[in-house]
């Protein structure tokens, strides 16, 4: 992997070091480029090459399946990762006393959708997080005859912890129960086929490892798990007679596209797009390498300068989020800092979070140990 060549693609790199991707990330060039092509033709020519648009669609739906390891047909392009899980919570027909098993410490885009579905009866029970991980043996005992979802983070945004998906979705097939995967803290930089490992549903948005654009996300429905959700929010592009627009027929499309409402966000489509092909291009298991080669380094530094590590970092636990804090100095006076120095980082549950992506270098990793160790 050439890292000069690709941090060409990243113009952030000539102002910033940026270490904050699991939150809101730059744009890589390619995105940026495909939108700024998308949104000079439409000022150009209005709607004159919608039909371009439409094949933008499919495109992108076979870009981002290839990601995944799904089918195109199994892909639908939403507004954020909440409004894929909205997509099944609100879906799913709920029994009056069923029940939905969650991490402790998710991210609120995995719990708010699960907690509004309390006044139809549905028992939110929660896996308690030990030493920052969540183990297989908490999520079994944590299921009964009336569980009807596991929902849960590939990766956990605070602590960075990588949850064992396929350890989960044993858990869930040998009871029929839904899985469900919120894949942003780790989608475009750790490997996952969801084919393989039997997840039902997932979503993320571009925002964070894609590089891509805010408000626009990839929903993967499996086609298995198609027939158990219901259209909860019923729009004309869901339909089959989506362009006859005087023709009310309400049959919907026979695959993904059914979760689609309305008027797409086809400028952050197309951003998706770039992103996703930008980071295939590099290939997935080769990011995977550089990230936790780049994690590593900060946590060895870390260690040898005294800070206290949150981020489990065991074999299989290990992502690209690492969160730590100092004995005496608070995490906002390590943040304001950094960003003196022109290091970009995060606090999260009154710790720092750092979360360096595959181009970044070892200097910048370097760097902000320097700093840190000086505060």
């Amino acid at each position: 992997m050439n890292i000069s060549a690709v941090r060409n693609q990243l113009p952030v790199t000539e102002s910033w070091i940026y270490l904050n991707h699991a939150a809101v990330a730059p744009l890589c060039h390619p995105s940026a480029r495909a939108m700024r092509r998308l949104v000079t033709d439409v000022e150009e020519n209005g709607m004159v090459n919608y039909g371009e648009w439409n094949r933008l669609y499919s495109r992108a739906r076979r870009s981002a399946a290839t990601l995944i390891g799904s089918r195109p047909d199994e892909i639908a392009f939403l507004k954020n990762t909440t409004d894929g899980i909205l997509t099944v919570a609100n879906g799913l027909r709920w029994r009056s006393g069923d029940n939905v098993v969650l991490g402790h410490r998710e991210f609120p885009a995995n719990v708010y959708p699960w907690l509004n579905l309390r006044d139809r009866g549905i028992e939110i029970r929660w896996v308690e997080e030990r030493e920052g991980r969540l183990s297989l043996a908490d999520f079994s005992a944590a299921i009964d005859d009336n569980t009807r979802v596991l929902s849960v983070s590939s990766v956990e945004f605070f602590s960075g912890f990588r949850n064992d998906l396929a350890g989960l979705s044993n858990l869930c097939q040998q009871r029929d129960i839904f899985f469900v995967v919120d894949a942003i803290q780790s989608l475009g930089v750790l490997p996952i086929d969801v084919t393989e490992l039997g997840i039902d549903a997932l979503a993320a948005d571009g925002h964070k490892w894609l590089l891509a654009p805010e408000g626009c996300a990839l929903f993967y429905c499996s086609r298995r798990a198609l027939p158990k959700l219901k259209v909860s929010a019923l729009g004309w592009s869901g339909v089959e007679t989506a362009y006859d627009f005087l023709n009310y027929d309400e049959t919907l499309y026979p695959d993904a596209r059914r979760f689609e409402t309305g008027t797409q966000n086809t400028v952050g489509i197309a951003g998706l797009k770039g992103s996703i092909d930008f980071l295939l291009e590099q290939g997935i298991p080769a990011i995977e390498q550089r990230i936790l080669e780049l994690t590593d380094r900060l946590c060895e530094g870390l260690a040898t300068g005294g800070f206290r590590l949150l981020s489990p970092r065991g074999p299989g636990e290990k992502s690209g989020i690492v969160t730590f804090s100092h004995p005496s100095v608070e995490a906002q006076t390590l943040f304001q800092r950094l960003h003196q120095e022109r290091i970009i980082s995060a606090v999260r549950g009154g710790q720092l979070r750092l979360s360096p992506h595959f181009y970044n270098t070892e200097e910048e990793i370097d760097r902000a140990l320097e700093v840190l160790s000086a505060v």
